[in-house]
């Protein structure tokens, strides 16, 4: 198990381009990577406004990094290290601490784990000078001249330019580990590094979005609109079944019949709605101008506690009823609905027995 926590540790600090030896016990190590085009490193976008003209601005508003950690537990501390990572307000040629931005805390474990480190944009150090920045605008610029005497300056503006600049900041990784000495209750270490920063000069001959919003944009459609596509929508309601409830006869089933008409090539859905109730979609699909017939039953209940009367004399109450038909299209959007509302009442049994529809006991709901 020890042999396989070091190869471990080997691998990711060859990732992070961190010495062989560095991988070894430590109380606490940090690495950054030094490939300019990896996740972790960040980049200062430089950006001019003109075509032919030179750069002007810094595009992005922080620094972003990935920070990887580790350490070992010293043998009298109690659990992990309390691991804060540190943005070095100083020039990585100080040998001063200088002041840092804190902003990343945990737990520091044996094994590496890698943290987001997002900083506000500062420029990078020099490295000529202590506690001097250096601008990229500046550099852009100047690589931007060098290259205006040769076909190169037409190539840097078509396709712009990025290289890396190295021990551009300080990243500071420290960590407190709790003692079980009274003597000594906190034993804290450290580990700092300079790590890179990817500069690209954006291409400044390049398509840009339009600023000049003064015009009135393109002209509108000419001529009247198109009609909707679905022309009319339809509902009939009559009664289906009956069933006998005492001396009276009451529809037990109602049909329900919709119709669609479209005027042109249609794909969408059909349903019907009524008191907590919704039938099976069906597919509506025109090739060319038609109509649909579309048909659906609703289950009447007369008493809803259960059973029938037990007053046989006694006649259902009325119920008003109210249904819908609804044309969506392939989006779920309405395109066309139609609703009726009636009033479905029982009859009582007379001597000839009615069939279904004799003197109607569905009728439209003033």
């Amino acid at each position: 198990m020890k042999m396989r926590s070091l190869m471990a540790g080997l691998m990711i600090a060859g990732l992070l381009n961190i010495g062989a030896g560095a991988a070894l016990a430590d109380r606490i190590e940090i690495g950054v990577s030094t490939n300019p085009n990896s996740y972790g490193v960040a980049e200062i976008k430089v950006d001019g406004p003109t075509a032919d003209g030179v750069y002007t601005e810094i595009r992005n508003e922080t620094l972003d990094y990935v920070v990887s950690a580790r350490g070992d537990r010293p043998k009298k501390s109690e659990g992990n290290g309390r691991l804060e990572i540190q943005f070095r307000e100083n020039s990585p040629l100080s040998s001063e601490l200088g002041k840092s931005l804190k902003f990343v805390h945990g737990e520091l474990s044996k094994d590496w784990k890698s943290y987001k480190v997002s900083v506000p944009y500062a420029d990078p150090w020099s490295h000529k000078l202590v506690n001097e920045r250096v601008s990229p605008i500046k550099v852009c610029n100047d690589n931007l001249k060098i290259r205006k005497a040769d076909e190169r300056h037409e190539d840097m503006l078509k396709k712009g330019l990025s290289f890396t600049y190295h021990d551009a900041y300080k990243i500071r990784g420290y960590v407190e580990y709790p003692m079980k000495s009274l003597l000594d209750p906190i034993k804290s270490y450290d580990d700092v590094q300079a790590v890179p920063v990817k500069i690209t000069c954006m291409p400044l001959d390049r398509p840009r979005p339009r600023k000049d919003t003064s015009t009135t944009g393109a002209p509108g459609p000419k001529g009247k609109p198109l009609p909707p596509t679905i022309s009319a929508a339809t509902l009939r309601i009559e009664p289906a079944k009956v069933v006998q409830d005492g001396k009276f006869l009451c529809p037990s089933q109602l049909k329900l019949y919709g119709h669609v008409e479209a005027i042109r090539m249609f794909y969408g859905k059909a349903l019907f709605v009524g008191p907590h109730y919704l039938s099976a979609i069906t597919t509506l699909n025109f090739q060319a101008e038609g109509s649909r017939n579309v048909t659906a039953t609703y289950d009447m209940d007369w008493h809803k506690m259960g059973g029938f009367t037990t007053q046989p004399n006694a006649e259902p109450k009325k119920q008003k009823l109210t249904f819908r038909f609804n044309v969506a299209d392939k989006d779920g959007k309405l395109r066309q609905s139609a609703e009726e509302t009636v009033e479905v009442s029982c009859k009582k049994i007379k001597v000839a027995v009615p069939t279904v529809g004799d003197e109607m006991t569905v009728a439209p709901a003033n």
